[in-house]
């Protein structure tokens, strides 16, 4: 059966099934509803409602509490929580006299005593209540009002990047170095429990960034515009499916508070680093406009060494490589974009970003190569220049509506992002001669030219439908789409010392097209009991690729449906101890850059290319999560373990001519497990730690091009971070991080670790800061990895300029962009609902 088919077949069944259950409750759900309404006229059960303003700005007050007690003995009957208009709710209030209790972060608590719910006045409407700014509560709002580093909800784990001083003056990708289980190499390869396999996100959306490598995506955000970073190592089946170890989403910093409002900050840094970004924001009670301006210029240094044996037909050769590496880079970012109000239930958003930016890189390759005598075969040196340009924009619109039931929404988001990048390099190579004796003497060079141009779009469309049926209850339904589209068009050109012009490589230069459309429907069910929550969830999901290598006029397609089931379930325990349960079905898709087989001789030693033959690897992934909380001390401990199906792996093998090869393969099978620890202890009042530690095991097995495969390797990786404040106005961090040897495959990465320290000083009634920190304090921070195959066997060594000092001046528009606040975290450590982010 055609897949198309399959996928029109199971969404006809999964409308009916959805219509039904809401005929359902439309047929029996609101004639209960009615019903209730008939039994509160004699049962005793009503409801209050009402408005909350700021009784100076005539404002709304959005997250306001309100609590109501009876009047004879102050026990409490219920409470609401103010909505972004200011408007609350309190149902099935029963018959009798209360008085109620208004309170907020910043605002003096208002009583209002004598509200009678009785027969004749069933749904008591109080009208506009104005609430007073508090004039001598500031400092206790500094203490209350205070996050944590860490969050944790039913389904994410929430870093707050603001706590995280260690990152100032940096970008994305400093803060990923910061958070916990997550770890990033010296090519900005991010790895989430020991696996690269993590879909990144931005505000929930994919980047239109596809065609280059994550740390150039990183290094475009700079950590002061961020808000928090989202873990979701097990998302349920509302999310996309992509990423074996999960989802890392980036959450940029929007102010939704009325009035004008910003931040402007400089950083400068050692070795010529400069960033600068001004983000402002202006909200009235119909519409909120915002913008913002980001520029980075940096530079950077590194080098590498590489050692290789290889043995072809008994016999042996030695090659030592040595590479140095500088690199300029600048970017800059624009992004504008409105929130409109329309009224009460429905608001649009529209948001534009444009990205320009450019690096220029020099490299320097020397290689030796000898014989088993120790007599020289090879020897050159290898000057490659490299100008990078790249532009991208975005576009993004979304609409939400709300209905009168409450918690019943529609959400609708679209978003359009494109992106041209160009890589121009030139080469040169020195051959010298192979008189050993004679190696000041050196053949004439060889120049070559490199183009390559990429032209990248990703299109994402999706639709969310919420419907509570019942108490605690609720369906949510939703279809997305995401669509790629990746142009690579790569040239290369050779000097002719005859005709004295480049003449094209029509050997060496490929032209690869990628295209990826994504279809899926889904839906989840949830339910809550007094202690138990639960989620279920569905995923239908049918996947179109064609990479087409239009050089050799060769054409690779792959279509294929999937089904995608989640289980979420969480139990509360006695002394604020929580349990909590899940499953989810995964997948990697293998990238262009896994597909395209184009040969890149960049390093004549190492040739690199894809396999278009590569099939998406399939996880089943099961975790187990506690959290407890104390007073002074939060502690969550999570293990987890993952059936993996087709693993995609990069293997290594010796050619004929002696040439190392790197390519991609599926292997087999493996299984992954471990565990995460983290713990967030306050000291003493002014002492903070976080720690955490992250164990992990990956098995596997298969057949490869070199030969048959089976691993079986452990690592673990631990993180501390310290948070000193002295006073109200100065803080002090410090933050170390070590990762154990990862064995491979092949072969061993051997261990990493740093430490970093940064100082915070607020002045000015806190409308100016000043911070300053530098990383990589003793200049530990090294990759380096063996590599093992048949006839051969390497060792490689890269070091990067991680150390340096930066400082940073911000400056707060009218108190700054701070965060909308989040619900009060209750007892048992859980808030009052389920965030359920942006996606």
């Amino acid at each position: 059966m055609p897949l198309n088919k399959k996928l029109f077949i199971a969404l006809s069944i999964f409308t009916i099934f959805s219509n039904q259950i809401l005929f359902s409750q439309n047929q029996y759900g609101r004639g209960q509803e009615r019903s209730g309404e008939g039994n509160r006229g004699t049962g005793g059960i009503g409801s209050i409602s009402g408005f909350v303003v700021d009784k100076q700005t005539l404002q709304a007050v959005e997250y306001a509490n309100l609590t109501i007690f009876r009047s004879k003995d102050s026990v409490m009957v219920g409470g609401a929580i103010t909505n972004q208009k200011g408007s609350f709710t309190i149902e099935k209030v029963p018959f009798g006299n209360y008085y109620m209790v208004v309170s907020f972060i910043g605002y003096s608590s208002l009583k209002i005593p004598n509200i009678i719910v009785n027969p004749k006045d069933i749904d008591k409407k109080m009208g506009q209540i104005k609430f007073s700014p508090s004039s001598n509560t500031l400092n206790e709002v500094n203490v209350i009002g205070e996050k944590r580093m860490m969050e944790y909800t039913l389904d994410k784990k929430i870093v707050n990047v603001d706590k995280n001083l260690v990152s100032a003056g940096g970008s994305a990708v400093d803060v990923m170095q910061n958070i916990p289980a997550v770890t990033v190499d010296i090519d900005g390869n991010v790895s989430l429990r020991g696996s690269t396999n993590v879909n990144i996100l931005i505000d929930g959306r994919p980047s239109s960034l596809s065609g280059m490598s994550r740390q150039a995506i990183l290094e475009q955000i700079p950590a002061s515009s961020i808000e928090a970073i989202e873990i979701i190592t097990n998302p349920s089946a509302k999310y996309n499916p992509e990423g074996m170890s999960g989802i890392i989403n980036i959450r940029l910093k929007k102010k939704t508070a009325q009035g004008l409002n910003g931040m402007v900050s400089t950083s400068i840094g050692t070795n010529n680093r400069y960033n600068s970004s001004i983000n402002l924001n202006y909200s009235t009670e119909k519409i909120n406009v915002f913008a913002s301006w980001d520029g980075r210029w940096n530079q950077g240094k590194g080098y590498g060494d590489t050692y290789r044996i290889a043995t072809l037909k008994d016999t042996s050769s030695y090659t030592t490589q040595h590479s140095e590496m500088k690199r300029i880079m600048d970017n800059n970012t624009v992004k504008a974009g409105f929130d409109w109000y329309i009224n009460s239930k429905n608001t649009i958003t529209l948001m534009g970003q444009y990205n320009v930016g450019g690096s220029e890189r020099n490299q320097d390759l020397f290689s030796f190569t000898k014989d088993f005598n120790f007599i020289k075969e090879n020897d050159y040196k290898q000057h490659n220049k490299e100008i990078e340009n790249d532009n991208s924009n975005m576009f993004a619109l979304n609409y939400k509506k709300t209905f009168t039931q409450r918690g019943r929404e529609l959400t609708a988001d679209f978003s359009y992002s494109t992106s041209k990048n160009s890589e121009n390099t030139d080469m040169t190579l020195n051959n010298f001669l192979s008189n050993y004796q004679d190696v000041s003497m050196s053949s004439k060079p060889s120049l070559q030219k490199q183009y390559d141009d990429g032209n990248n779009w990703v299109g994402n469309a999706s639709i969310n439908y919420v419907h509570p049926f019942a108490k605690k209850m609720k369906l949510e339904t939703g279809y997305q789409g995401i669509f790629r589209n990746v142009d690579d068009d790569f040239r290369l050109e050779k000097y002719d010392t005859t005709s004295l012009i480049y003449v094209n490589d029509i050997f060496s230069s490929n032209h690869f097209k990628y295209k990826e459309n994504i279809n899926a429907i889904y839906g989840t069910f949830s339910k809550e009991w007094e202690s138990i929550s639960m989620q279920l969830g569905l995923r239908l999901e049918e996947a179109n690729t064609t990479a087409e290598q239009l050089t050799q006029k060769q054409t690779f397609t792959n279509n294929y449906f999937s089904i995608y089931p989640s289980v979420h379930i969480s139990k509360k325990l006695a002394r604020k101890n929580e349990i909590q349960f899940s499953y989810s079905r995964r997948v990697n898709r293998p990238d262009m850059h896994d597909l395209n087989p184009f040969k890149d001789y960049s390093n004549p030693l190492m040739i690199r290319y894809g396999n278009p033959y590569l099939k998406p690897e399939y996880i089943n992934s099961f975790e187990v999560g506690h959290s407890k909380y104390w007073n002074k001390t939060s502690f969550y401990t999570s293990i987890y373990y993952r059936q993996i199906n087709d693993v995609i792996k990069r293997i290594a093998f010796l050619d004929t001519n002696g040439i190392s090869n790197m390519t991609n393969q599926n292997l087999t099978k493996g299984t992954s497990y471990g565990v995460d620890f983290i713990l967030e202890q306050e000291v003493l009042k002014w002492w903070r730690i976080n720690a955490n530690f992250s164990y992990f095991r990956t098995m596997i097995e298969g057949n490869s091009i070199d030969g048959n495969i089976s691993t079986d390797n452990y690592s673990w990786t631990s993180k501390l971070n310290s948070t000193m404040n002295f006073g109200k106005t100065l803080s002090i961090q410090i933050s170390g991080n070590y990762r154990a040897p990862i064995i491979t495959p092949q072969g061993k990465m051997h261990e990493t670790y740093s430490a970093d320290i940064a100082f915070k000083k607020d002045l000015f009634k806190e409308k100016f800061s000043v911070s300053f920190r530098v990383s990589d304090i003793f200049n530990t921070q090294k990759w380096n990895n063996d590599t093992h195959g048949t006839g051969f066997s390497a060792s490689m060594s890269n070091k990067r300029q991680s150390q340096a000092a930066f400082l940073t001046i911000s400056y707060k528009i009218n108190g700054g962009l701070k965060a909308k606040p989040r619900k009060k975290v209750t007892e048992n450590g859980n808030g009052n609902g389920t965030d359920e982010g942006d996606f």
